[in-house]
């Protein structure tokens, strides 16, 4: 019986041990940046993103990242809502939230990695792509 207990015990720390901790509520800079979006474009979305960033003085990063969304919304069209996916805290100052936002004519899927600075929440890194694959963890791609 005492080896049954320890065989249970072990696989409850290990369970609790490997499972990611999830972020109970997703930072306002990416709640307000994507309500932003919707309302007024991705030009003032990608301002609030930005403010306070590393890249935000990066010419280079935000003329990519620009030219990025102006191609997908002219193959996609406007974009018309968001979902939020899931945010994972990594430490106690840094959360990756998944979006995946909705164009008229289809998804385009998004990481944000968000980082409580000194002067408050930052965004140092996005990426997206319209390949679910590429920017989403397996467990959110399929479930798991």
């Amino acid at each position: 019986m005492k080896m049954l207990n320890w065989i249970f015990l072990s696989l409850f720390i290990a369970i609790y041990v490997t499972t990611p901790s999830y972020a109970s509520d997703y930072p306002k800079i990416v709640t307000s940046a994507l309500e932003t979006y919707k309302r007024t474009g991705f030009d003032e979305a990608f301002k609030i993103w930005m403010n306070g960033s590393p890249l935000e003085n990066d010419k280079t990063s935000l003329m990519n990242v620009r030219g990025g969304m102006t191609q997908v919304e002219t193959i996609y069209g406007k974009m018309i809502g968001y979902e939020l996916l899931k945010s994972y805290q990594i430490s106690s100052a840094t959360i990756r939230t998944y979006v995946v936002l909705f164009y008229e004519k289809g998804p385009l899927f998004m990481y944000l990695d968000c980082y409580k600075s000194p002067k408050g929440w930052i965004i140092p890194e996005l990426q997206f792509h319209t390949q679910a694959q590429v920017i989403l963890p397996k467990e959110l791609l399929f479930n798991k």
